[in-house]
């Protein structure tokens, strides 16, 4: 695929033309001697000076060569778009609703394109905004080519990404291409065994019962019966979501013509959703096998088999196969990006469960796999100190394959927001921690203000993966909990919509944590934080420099960010349960005063200001609290 020229290509093309500039002198000379008719080339001293000039030219490359790994902190590397910006999730019936309806929309996102700007936020990822019966709202499309009126019109969506670039901020698609509606055409055609559609899903038959074990990612056997067909076919998720069969050559090829129709109407790239289940094992009578890690929360082992998480999954995940799928789809990017020359992304949500899944995903077309560390390190223990956090990080990092880039998030749409599983005021804490890693952050939408779960009652609760197990542990395993309207002021529906009703209630904090709030505020709010840490992430130093550990204990976890020729930064967070006093002068820093350039705004005093120099011998911080200090 094509990639972009680094400091080597450029050092390499200087050699080349210095090598070039020296043949054209000897040939001018010889052309010299030869209409003088001198023979001095034959004379020793001839010899001597072509033997020296050679041995200084030898020496001149050499020396480049060497010094290349060197400089390169110094010359900045030409880095695509997605690693220098921080990625924003939209979600959007829950961003901002324009028509007084309750479900926010596409025009209603393109009015709130100056928050992103404001953000300093450069890729705007939206989930599905497809024609779609919202079973599992928008993830079961019914038409890939066509937006949802829900959520407006095709059109509007095309003005989106026209503004959007206007403001030099990117746009990424939700692409779902594991399954679709069973109300798709498609599908449709499918059940009624026409010809070309007939196998366009995966259909087994079955005599009273399902081919196997197999269970859904929502519980319950993953095999429903076609009556019609006297056939099972196979749903991964929710039995109106049937899965794809990507054996068949003629799905292949229309998933990729998805891919070109919004390609052609200008979005920079796609999230690939749910892409580890692309694939299932040709032969499915086998079934799948306990696994033996899972700790069931329910009270029966009957019970328990019908949750995704029991089964270890090892015919239907990560399947060899889904790398030479995912290589033709970046095929089709690269078709785009050899026609005008401009980065497309590909973004892969995959489950990853080892590092040698890890690296075999680092090896397919996407240019990324989601990482999940971060989030599994807090949500499996809310009292994750430094040392916990450490451990997270260093699963992406450690033995990162070559050419591979890495990336952290906190939040989504499918899992409890972090200020809620630990607490509101580590909010800023995290978002330091977010922008100031190595790699590609990724923000989910009211991140930024330190919005918390709701606890909708079960009347309010919408999620089909709630409800399935009804009013007493629906809240356990609910989506809706991180989905509330986003909170924009302290106005009726917490300016989400000026109607009278919002589709999932809105956060009873909306007045305290609101975007209005927090910018017209004279302290240093959560918004204000956020910005600035996206701000100083664009220094050299934090989008491609070194990344070492410095200070880790039970509390602290602090780490330097280096690149050479720039100025140096020590980042200190305490994430633990109690203060922590600690000596940051010694390796890696060794420097006993530095500048702070951010704090997480919830000291009581003028101790860790801003612009002040301090004492690296000596830094106390209070749960929450966090520093980037310049060295």
């Amino acid at each position: 695929m094509p990639r972009h020229r680094g400091t080597r290509d450029m050092i390499r093309e200087r050699t080349v033309t210095k090598t070039g500039d020296q043949k054209d002198t000897v040939q001018s000379s010889r052309r010299i001697m030869d209409e003088k008719k001198t023979p001095f080339c034959a004379t020793k001293k001839c010899l001597l000076i072509v033997f020296v000039g050679l041995l200084i030219a030898m020496g001149i490359v050499t020396a480049i060569t060497l010094l290349a790994p060197a400089v390169r902190g110094r010359f900045p590397p030409d880095l695509p778009w997605w690693k220098t910006s921080v990625i924003y999730q939209v979600y959007p019936r829950s961003f901002k609703a324009s028509n007084g309806g309750k479900v926010g929309d596409i025009k209603g996102i393109t009015s709130k394109l100056d928050h992103f700007v404001y953000l300093n936020v450069g890729v705007v990822w939206l989930s599905p905004v497809y024609e779609s019966p919202m079973k599992d709202f928008g993830y079961d499309i019914s038409n890939h080519t066509d937006v949802d009126p829900l959520f407006g019109t095709v059109q509007d969506l095309e003005d989106f990404i026209r503004q959007a670039h206007a403001k030099d901020i990117k746009v990424i698609l939700d692409f779902v291409p594991n399954h679709t509606s069973d109300r798709h055409r498609w599908f449709q055609r499918s059940i009624d065994m026409d010809p070309k559609y007939k196998d366009y899903y995966v259909w087994r038959n079955g005599s009273n019962d399902p081919p196997n074990n197999w269970v859904s990612v929502f519980g319950d056997s993953a095999w429903n019966y076609s009556k019609t067909r006297d056939q099972y076919y196979y749903h991964n998720y929710l039995s109106a979501q049937p899965d794809l069969n990507y054996r068949n050559p003629d799905v292949v090829e229309d998933m990729k013509g998805v891919l070109r129709f919004w390609l052609e109407r200008g979005v920079d790239g796609f999230r690939m959703d749910a892409v580890s289940f692309l694939f299932e094992t040709k032969n499915v009578s086998h079934n799948e096998q306990p696994n033996p890690n899972f700790k069931c929360p329910l009270n029966t082992s009957t019970e328990c088999k019908k949750l995704f998480h029991y089964w270890r999954h090892n015919y239907t995940m990560n399947l060899p196969d889904n790398k030479i799928l995912i290589d033709g789809w970046r095929a089709v990017l690269d078709e785009f990006e050899r026609k005008d020359g401009k980065t497309r992304f590909l973004l892969a949500e995959a489950r990853v469960t080892s590092q040698a899944v890890r690296d075999w995903w680092f090896k397919t077309g996407s240019d990324m796999t989601f990482n999940f560390e971060l989030a599994r390190a807090v949500y499996k223990n809310k009292h994750c100190g430094g040392t916990c956090i450490r451990d997270a990080v260093e699963k992406e990092y450690k033995d990162l394959p070559e050419g591979a880039w890495p990336n952290f998030v906190l939040n989504n749409h499918d899992i409890r927001r972090v200020t809620s599983v630990r607490d509101r005021n580590f909010v800023n804490a995290f978002n330091m921690l977010l922008l100031t890693l190595w790699g590609t952050p990724t923000t989910y939408y009211g991140e930024e203000i330190g919005m918390v779960d709701i606890a909708p009652t079960f009347a309010q609760s919408v999620d089909p993966k709630g409800l399935y197990y009804g009013e007493d542990l629906y809240l356990n395993f609910t989506r809706d909990k991180s989905r509330s309207p986003m909170q924009w002021d302290d106005s009726s529906m917490a300016g989400f919509t000026t109607g009278p009703a919002t589709w999932l209630p809105v956060s009873d904090t909306y007045t305290d944590i609101n975007v209005q709030k927090q910018k017209n505020s004279t302290d240093m709010t959560p918004i204000k934080v956020y910005r600035t840490l996206a701000k100083l992430r664009q220094q050299e130093s934090f989008l491609y420099g070194k990344f070492s550990y410095a200070v880790v204990n039970n509390n602290i976890f602090s780490y330097i960010r280096k690149a050479k020729g720039f100025s140096s930064y020590l980042v200190a967070i305490n994430f633990g349960d109690v203060s922590s006093v600690d000596d940051y002068s010694g390796e890696p820093v060794s420097s006993e005063v530095g500048t702070v350039v951010v704090n997480t705004a919830n000291f009581k005093d003028d101790t860790y200001a801003v612009k002040k120099v301090i004492s690296l011998k000596h830094i106390s911080l209070k749960p929450g609290e966090g520093l980037v200090i310049k060295l």
